[in-house]
């Protein structure tokens, strides 16, 4: 029997689907969150992610920005480690895993000039996000994914990573979701046992480094019924039944059966 569990949670695709529906409700939720400490990871900012709390009855720390920054509940203890600062009504620390968005944004413009591919970038179109350590990055109009194809391979030969993002392609620098998980990891050591279990649960690609550092893997598939080919390379990973959404309280039901 374990006596602890973390699960970090994808949000886009793993948790919420393309509606705006969550996959499970706030009062089931409840009766879960006193035996797993749920943390949120996703390339969404700790804007957003602390919105999807609120709407979950969740608190705590979170992995935002593709791993490239990482928010706790702020306490006078976490001083040393990162900036307070008040985001949603909340007092946050918040550490920067990654590099600045300009710095990013910048060599982002630039390769794109060189190669002749027009882009949207997020902050363009939603500014009040708060996006402090990634660029999202999506087609114009009338272009494809496929398009940005040369953009994307030029920023990883050039050290960025670049994964999907839920509709947007994330680019961040020295950062991803593993390193963040890794580095909250870290600083909650600082005052706190180690859980017995760290469980990582996602669908896309750019969740491959968040299940590569955990010990148990969780896969959630596509609306199509399809697993990403990424996730499903790594080692004893569970793909989990049901098709979409729907299989993250399953996630949570298999977790909860370790602990018995």
């Amino acid at each position: 029997m374990i006596s602890s569990v973390m699960l970090f949670s994808d949000v886009d695709g793993t948790l919420l689907d393309e509606s705006g529906h969550y996959a499970i409700t706030p009062e089931e939720l409840a009766r879960y969150r006193d035996a797993i400490d749920i943390v949120l990871a996703s390339s969404r900012t700790i804007l957003e992610l602390s919105r999807n709390q609120r709407d979950l009855g969740l608190s705590g720390p979170l992995v935002a920005e593709n791993g490239a920054v990482v928010a706790l509940p702020w306490h006078e203890s976490l001083s040393t480690v990162g900036t307070r600062e008040t985001i949603d009504a909340h007092e946050w620390c918040v550490m920067a895993v990654g590099d600045e968005a300009a710095i990013i944004r910048d060599a982002v413009r630039e390769t794109a000039v060189q190669l002749g591919v027009p882009h949207i970038d997020q902050a363009d179109v939603e500014s009040t996000l708060g996006r402090r350590a990634s660029v999202l990055l999506r087609p114009v109009p009338g272009a494809t994914w496929d398009d940005l194809t040369p953009l994307a391979t030029s920023l990883r030969q050039q050290g960025f990573s670049v994964a999907s993002g839920g509709s947007w392609l994330a680019v961040t620098h020295g950062a991803d979701k593993g390193r963040g998980a890794r580095a909250l990891m870290a600083v909650l050591a600082l005052s706190q046992p180690s859980p017995d279990v760290v469980a990582a649960v996602g669908d896309s690609n750019n969740d491959v480094p968040l299940l590569a550092v955990v010990s148990k893997r969780f896969v959630i598939s596509g609306p199509d019924g399809r697993y990403h080919p990424a996730l499903m390379a790594l080692p004893d990973t569970t793909c989990v039944s049901k098709v979409g959404i729907a299989g993250w309280r399953d996630v949570l039901l298999s977790l909860l059966e370790e602990k018995r």
